[in-house]
């Protein structure tokens, strides 16, 4: 999803509107994500188009009832698939290129790729559980199945083998607080020097212990050796 406007591409009048609706479609996740239900007027006010607003009703991609607005069967799946892909870009800016201003880029590339591509972008960075946000990635058949093709650049901390360096790409744990108190957050770099009974990892001059099941909350990227 972005505020810009296309001025270098004009779209023909099916993909301008396609382009709308998967807008709308995102949005509305998004309001759904924060909230039970989602407001028409609230929806209106967020994307300023009531007649694309009705002729997505009429296209059965949503309903209208009492003020509210509820995804058909067609648009729960259209809206889950571009939110997927919305964040499985970020993942890949953020993560594999280092993009920092991700969030554009992300926002032109959900509309422009294939489910083979979102599938093999998902297998390649180890089937993300959360975009850089922290906000979840609907899952995919890929995740399902775990068919690998190649090896994911992005793993769980868990999977890490003893004395290998790492750089954390993102957190998955309730203990998310305590553990940037020290020190361990996306973006810092870490030696695993023990598996069992505990993993224990070095931060720095930081020495920490995790239990297990943190540590498979942790994905990590390996780094080269200095």
């Amino acid at each position: 999803m972005t505020d810009d406007k296309p001025t270098r591409i004009m779209p023909d009048e099916a993909t301008a509107q396609g382009l709308y609706e998967d807008e709308v479609l995102e949005t509305v996740w998004l309001i759904r994500e924060r909230q039970p239900s989602v407001d028409f007027e609230e929806l209106l006010k967020e994307m300023g188009n009531e007649e694309g607003l009705r002729r997505m009703q009429k296209r059965g991609l949503i309903q209208i009832q009492e003020g509210k607005v509820i995804l058909t069967e067609d648009g729960e799946r259209r809206a889950r698939d571009i939110t997927r892909r919305h964040r499985l870009a970020e993942r890949l800016f953020h993560d594999v290129l280092d993009v920092k201003d991700f969030e554009p880029e992300a926002c032109r590339l959900e509309h422009a790729i294939s489910p083979e591509v979102e599938e093999a972008i998902c297998t390649l960075l180890g089937h993300p559980p959360v975009c850089p946000h922290g906000k979840p990635i609907p899952r995919g058949k890929c995740c399902t199945v775990y068919a690998r093709k190649v090896k994911p650049l992005v793993s769980s901390l868990k999977d890490l083998q003893v004395g290998a360096r790492a750089r954390v790409m993102f957190i998955n744990v309730p203990a998310m607080d305590r553990l940037a108190s020290l020190g361990l957050v996306p973006g810092s770099v870490i030696v695993l020097h023990q598996r069992k009974p505990s993993f224990v990892i070095d931060i720095d001059e930081t020495t920490i212990a995790l239990d297990e099941e943190i540590a498979r909350g942790i994905f990590v990227k390996q780094a080269e050796e200095q």
